[in-house]
Protein backbone atom coordinates (compact mmCIF):
# COMPACT_ATOMS: atom_id res chain seq x y z
CA UNK A 1 0.00 0.00 0.00
CA UNK A 2 0.86 3.65 -1.09
CA UNK A 3 0.54 6.40 1.33
CA UNK A 4 0.09 9.83 -0.26
CA UNK A 5 1.87 12.52 1.65
CA UNK A 6 -0.07 15.24 2.58
CA UNK A 7 1.11 18.20 3.41
CA UNK A 8 0.86 19.82 7.23
CA UNK A 9 -0.89 22.84 7.91
CA UNK A 10 2.61 24.90 8.34
CA UNK A 11 3.04 23.96 4.79
CA UNK A 12 -0.10 24.78 3.54
CA UNK A 13 0.17 28.16 5.17
CA UNK A 14 3.59 28.63 3.74
CA UNK A 15 2.48 27.29 0.05
CA UNK A 16 -0.71 30.48 0.28
CA UNK A 17 1.31 32.93 1.31
CA UNK A 18 4.20 31.97 -1.55
CA UNK A 19 0.77 31.94 -4.02
CA UNK A 20 -0.03 35.76 -2.73
CA UNK A 21 3.35 36.72 -3.45
CA UNK A 22 3.55 35.74 -6.60
CA UNK A 23 0.06 37.59 -7.50
CA UNK A 24 1.38 40.43 -5.76
CA UNK A 25 4.47 40.27 -7.52
CA UNK A 26 3.10 40.12 -11.17
CA UNK A 27 -0.10 42.81 -10.14
CA UNK A 28 2.74 45.38 -9.50
CA UNK A 29 4.70 44.09 -12.50
CA UNK A 30 1.74 44.83 -14.40
CA UNK A 31 1.46 47.65 -12.48
CA UNK A 32 4.50 49.06 -13.03
CA UNK A 33 4.42 47.69 -16.62
CA UNK A 34 1.18 50.24 -17.10
CA UNK A 35 2.49 53.61 -15.41
CA UNK A 36 5.86 53.43 -17.63
CA UNK A 37 3.53 53.32 -20.74
CA UNK A 38 1.31 55.93 -19.38
CA UNK A 39 4.38 57.89 -18.86
CA UNK A 40 5.91 57.48 -22.22
CA UNK A 41 2.36 58.05 -24.01
CA UNK A 42 1.98 61.50 -21.77
CA UNK A 43 5.48 62.56 -23.03
CA UNK A 44 4.56 61.78 -26.54
CA UNK A 45 2.05 63.60 -26.69
CA UNK A 46 3.61 66.54 -25.18
CA UNK A 47 5.86 66.77 -27.64
CA UNK A 48 4.08 65.98 -30.64
CA UNK A 49 1.51 68.91 -29.11
CA UNK A 50 4.80 71.06 -28.84
CA UNK A 51 5.94 70.10 -32.30
CA UNK A 52 2.73 70.91 -33.95
CA UNK A 53 2.23 74.54 -32.25
CA UNK A 54 5.83 75.40 -33.07
CA UNK A 55 5.04 74.46 -36.71
CA UNK A 56 1.96 75.82 -36.41
CA UNK A 57 3.68 79.45 -35.32
CA UNK A 58 6.53 78.85 -38.11
CA UNK A 59 3.64 78.63 -40.66
CA UNK A 60 2.56 82.21 -39.61
CA UNK A 61 5.05 83.71 -39.27
CA UNK A 62 6.53 82.73 -42.81
CA UNK A 63 3.05 83.62 -44.21
CA UNK A 64 3.58 87.09 -42.25
CA UNK A 65 7.06 87.00 -44.14
CA UNK A 66 5.50 86.59 -47.49
CA UNK A 67 3.13 89.29 -46.78
CA UNK A 68 5.89 91.72 -45.63
CA UNK A 69 7.94 91.02 -48.76
CA UNK A 70 4.87 91.62 -51.03
CA UNK A 71 4.32 95.26 -49.48
CA UNK A 72 8.01 96.01 -49.85
CA UNK A 73 7.81 94.83 -53.22
CA UNK A 74 5.14 97.27 -53.86
CA UNK A 75 6.36 100.02 -51.88
CA UNK A 76 9.95 99.30 -54.36
CA UNK A 77 7.59 99.23 -57.47
CA UNK A 78 6.17 102.69 -55.68
CA UNK A 79 9.73 104.64 -55.54
CA UNK A 80 10.70 103.56 -59.02
CA UNK A 81 7.82 104.99 -60.11
CA UNK A 82 8.38 108.16 -58.56
CA UNK A 83 11.79 108.39 -60.18
CA UNK A 84 11.02 107.51 -63.77
CA UNK A 85 11.86 110.08 -66.06
CA UNK A 86 8.59 110.68 -67.75
CA UNK A 87 6.93 111.38 -64.07
CA UNK A 88 9.44 113.49 -63.32
CA UNK A 89 9.36 115.38 -66.50
CA UNK A 90 5.81 115.76 -66.32
CA UNK A 91 5.98 117.14 -62.66
CA UNK A 92 8.56 119.97 -64.30
CA UNK A 93 6.07 120.92 -66.61
CA UNK A 94 3.24 121.24 -64.45
CA UNK A 95 4.92 123.34 -62.19
CA UNK A 96 5.83 125.34 -64.62
CA UNK A 97 9.07 124.10 -66.11
CA UNK A 98 10.20 124.05 -69.69
CA UNK A 99 13.66 122.31 -71.13
CA UNK A 100 16.54 125.12 -71.87
CA UNK A 101 17.47 125.78 -75.70
CA UNK A 102 21.46 126.59 -76.02
CA UNK A 103 19.85 130.45 -76.58
CA UNK A 104 18.44 130.08 -73.03
CA UNK A 105 21.69 129.31 -71.47
CA UNK A 106 23.74 132.50 -69.73
CA UNK A 107 27.61 131.90 -69.10
CA UNK A 108 28.33 134.50 -66.29
CA UNK A 109 32.33 134.76 -65.83
CA UNK A 110 33.91 135.93 -62.75
CA UNK A 111 37.27 137.74 -62.88
CA UNK A 112 39.91 136.25 -61.47
CA UNK A 113 38.65 133.01 -60.11
CA UNK A 114 40.97 130.43 -59.50
CA UNK A 115 41.05 128.06 -62.63
CA UNK A 116 41.93 124.21 -61.52
CA UNK A 117 44.72 122.42 -63.71
CA UNK A 118 42.73 119.38 -65.48
CA UNK A 119 44.88 116.41 -64.55
CA UNK A 120 44.70 113.21 -66.37
CA UNK A 121 44.44 110.49 -63.87
CA UNK A 122 46.80 108.25 -63.06
CA UNK A 123 46.23 104.78 -63.90
CA UNK A 124 46.04 103.29 -60.44
CA UNK A 125 46.63 100.05 -59.12
CA UNK A 126 43.80 98.32 -57.65
CA UNK A 127 43.54 97.63 -53.65
CA UNK A 128 43.31 94.62 -52.43
CA UNK A 129 39.34 94.90 -51.73
CA UNK A 130 38.71 96.09 -55.18
CA UNK A 131 40.64 93.55 -57.07
CA UNK A 132 39.36 90.37 -59.10
CA UNK A 133 40.65 87.65 -58.42
CA UNK A 134 41.10 85.04 -61.39
CA UNK A 135 38.57 82.27 -61.51
CA UNK A 136 39.56 79.42 -59.67
CA UNK A 137 40.73 76.34 -62.38
CA UNK A 138 39.43 73.54 -60.32
CA UNK A 139 36.09 72.55 -58.51
CA UNK A 140 38.07 71.92 -55.17
CA UNK A 141 39.40 75.77 -55.65
CA UNK A 142 35.94 76.95 -56.04
CA UNK A 143 34.66 74.82 -53.67
CA UNK A 144 37.50 76.06 -50.84
CA UNK A 145 36.93 80.23 -52.31
CA UNK A 146 32.85 79.58 -51.93
CA UNK A 147 33.35 78.07 -48.04
CA UNK A 148 36.25 81.04 -47.37
CA UNK A 149 34.00 83.67 -48.62
CA UNK A 150 31.22 82.35 -46.49
CA UNK A 151 33.38 82.25 -43.41
CA UNK A 152 34.66 85.95 -44.20
CA UNK A 153 30.81 86.76 -44.78
CA UNK A 154 30.08 85.80 -41.33
CA UNK A 155 33.02 87.05 -39.19
CA UNK A 156 32.10 90.83 -40.66
CA UNK A 157 28.17 89.66 -40.12
CA UNK A 158 27.14 90.22 -43.66
CA UNK A 159 24.81 88.23 -45.79
CA UNK A 160 25.04 87.79 -49.23
CA UNK A 161 21.14 86.36 -49.28
CA UNK A 162 18.94 88.39 -52.21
Amino acid sequence: MTTVMRPNRQTRAQLKRLTRLAEFQAVLGWGVILVIAALLGTIFLRQSSRIATTGRQVQILQSGLIDLKRENSAIEKQIAEAQSLERLQSAAIRLGFIPARPDDIEYVIVPNYPVAETAVPEPSTPDAETAVAPPPATIRQAFWLAIEDSINDLVKGESREE
